[in-house]
């Protein structure tokens, strides 16, 4: 029998929470960006572009934590507990949802730049934390 680790489960769910909240707030962001677009209000505009820019930085920041956890998953995966591996699983999926709404609302280009989908949760879709 496998003895898993609660902490590594739990610290990968902390990661995938603050992840699904930073992809929440792009959300909001980009909506309200959409919303500006076509107004004559270019200080609120830049106000939300700067804001997706810093979040943008954040996510990046998690990636940076999480890119360990990827490159180890194979390991990881048979560590952590079955518990901990569904609510992960969970949260992969709301964060792709997530995503595919920023995408409809956001132009291809600007998606592809803020986004960077397979950085940020690409590689636990693949092995599908089993």
């Amino acid at each position: 029998m496998r003895k898993h680790n609660t902490n590594a489960g739990q610290e990968l769910l902390f990661l995938l929470r603050h992840q699904r909240y930073l992809y929440h707030q792009l959300k909001i962001l980009s909506q309200r960006q959409h919303e500006l677009a076509g107004t004559n209000s270019p200080e609120l505009l830049l106000e939300v572009i700067t804001g997706r820019r810093k979040l943008v930085e954040k996510l990046r920041q998690v990636n940076d934590k999480l890119r360990s956890v990827r490159m180890n998953w194979p390991k990881v995966v048979g560590q952590i507990e079955p518990k901990h591996r569904d609510q992960a699983n969970k949260m992969v999926s709301e964060v792709q949802q997530i995503i595919g709404e920023i995408r409809s609302i956001t132009p291809s280009e600007t998606a592809q730049s803020l986004l960077l989908q397979a950085d940020f949760v690409g590689p636990f879709v693949e092995t599908q934390l089993q």
